[in-house]
């Protein structure tokens, strides 16, 4: 057995040394950061052991000045953009360059694949205009009772909670997940009241800290050699639990209210109407987009991965900052007071498009603590860029370093201070475009950010307008992140304690 691994390894070395992949960028002649076999600059993520934010943070420091840079994970070449002019050229001015996010994300053998985010070409883009409108502000509105019903569970919670520490990483997921599970699969989770009900439970592998789905994400997705693996093995990138939950709810909810003619305002009905959509006259429907179960099923997968963990975040980041930050929140339930004695005293859908002070702590929190810290594109075709001396060759990936331009003195002095004046009226002009991205920029944009405030909005009113927010013995004074995550995620608890206002 020894001998084979020094044969292997030999091997592996005498392959390195013939086709050496860390001279890439140096033969483009752009700047670059070295990497050193077999790990190249940066890890790949399941072997991090630093959250990956701080890892192209310093990347990203390196490469200072310049607009750009290379670097590797493992063998495989990275752009990294830092000048915001060229950041808005890749995300919106030429994105027809750059439509697909980098890495096989998408295998045939794993319907929960194909959803929005992995979805490329003309596919997404069918895709992307049939849902956008279930996200306007006015079906955000219909939707509205749906979440007001899941906030008056999440107050009874913090009544029962008062004086003791709360797990706040914890709870507003619970609470996320309640109001996604109704406003997008139409059912009932009851997360607040029963904590480790299924909803919950899958939820809580969607972002698991799982070797094996770490090595097929950030591994074979991103290593250019093994892509074809991910549909030959049949590997899948959704666990199979997960999987199978999703699935078996869509079919069953989509039989009962079709043997029913039940209707509802949620995502599922826009997508079971997607599916009826009437033929033409030859009898094709009236689009090339099939939206079969598998389809329907990854786009509710995909609302449910996306909405429940990035708004729970959002929330517990305000809360924490605002529980050591006894100013700024004095500041906001003054607003929320002023505002909600003008509706009747609830926090109505009218009620928190009225509170700007809110919108500042909550995108100085994304800004702080961004769900993503970094954006991925890859190049489709050929693109040249004269005013930076830029030439891309198709396939060649691309790193928006979202966290380490989040925390940039220079766009952001002070960056580690929690301070929403940043973004209010008269200051939110100086702010650099395309150096804040909490919700990415261009075509890609998240089309469910409305839903994401709308969310993050009514959780925090629902808190702060009748309890006070404080820090308990055991609260960090600081919050470190997971390393093996693709998204920012702490490790542990956040734990703080509510008291009644009088």
């Amino acid at each position: 057995m020894l001998a084979e691994f020094i044969a292997l390894f030999v091997l592996i070395v005498l392959i390195y040394k013939l086709f050496n992949p860390y001279d890439y960028w140096k033969k483009k002649g752009y700047p670059y950061v070295e990497g050193s076999f077999p790990l190249g600059t940066r890890p790949p993520l399941f072997l991090s052991k630093i959250y990956q934010g701080h890892i192209i943070e310093k990347i990203y420091n390196e490469l200072s000045p310049h607009p750009f840079g290379g670097f590797y994970i493992v063998q495989a070449p990275h752009l990294m953009l830092r000048d915001p002019q060229l950041i808005k050229h890749i995300m919106v001015k030429d994105f027809s360059h750059f439509r697909s996010r980098f890495g096989k994300r998408y295998s045939p053998n794993d319907p929960l694949s194909q959803h929005l985010f992995n979805l490329e070409g003309d596919l997404w883009r069918s895709v992307r205009v049939k849902l956008t409108p279930t996200f306007t502000s006015g079906k955000m509105k219909m939707m509205y009772a749906l979440f007001e019903a899941c906030a008056n569970n999440l107050s009874k919670v913090l009544d029962d909670s008062v004086g003791k520490d709360v797990d706040i990483k914890d709870l507003f997921a619970r609470f996320t997940t309640d109001v996604i599970a109704t406003c997008a699969f139409g059912l009932e989770a009851n997360s607040l009241k029963d904590p480790k009900n299924e909803f919950r439970t899958m939820a809580d592998k969607i972002f698991p800290p799982y070797v094996s789905n770490l090595v097929k994400f950030s591994f074979l997705a991103r290593f250019s050699p093994l892509k074809s693996l991910i549909g030959v093995l049949g590997l899948k990138f959704v666990p199979r639990k997960v999987n199978d939950f999703i699935i078996n709810t869509i079919r069953d909810t989509i039989d009962y209210r079709e043997e029913n003619n039940v209707k509802r305002n949620d995502f599922l009905n826009l997508l079971i109407e997607m599916k009826n959509k009437p033929l033409n006259e030859d009898g094709q429907k009236k689009d090339e987009l099939e939206m079969d179960l598998g389809m329907i099923a990854a786009q509710c997968y995909v609302f449910f991965a996306a909405g429940f963990e990035t708004s729970s975040s959002v929330q517990s980041y305000a809360l924490y900052e605002l529980a050591f930050n006894q100013d700024i929140q004095k500041t906001l339930r003054e607003e929320i007071d002023e505002v909600l004695a003008k509706h009747g005293g609830k926090p109505t859908y009218e009620a928190l498009q009225e509170m700007p002070y809110l919108e500042q702590v909550i995108n100085e929190a994304m800004r702080k603590y961004p769900t993503l810290p970094l954006i991925t594109r890859e190049c489709t075709k050929d693109y040249v860029l004269d005013e930076f001396g830029l030439k891309i060759k198709k396939s060649e990936q691309i790193l928006i370093p979202t966290y380490a331009l989040q925390h940039d003195p220079k766009y952001f002095p002070s960056p580690q201070k929690f301070n929403p004046s940043r973004f209010s009226e008269e200051n939110k002009s100086s702010i650099v475009p395309f150096t804040y991205l909490p919700f990415g920029e261009g075509p890609r944009i998240c089309i469910g950010m409305r839903f994401g405030m709308m969310q993050t909005k009514l959780g925090l009113v629902t808190a702060l307008s009748r309890f006070n927010v404080f820090p308990s013995p055991t609260t960090p004074k600081s919050l470190k992140f997971a390393s093996t995550s693709v998204i920012t995620i702490v490790e542990g608890s956040i734990n703080l304690k509510f008291e009644k206002r009088q």
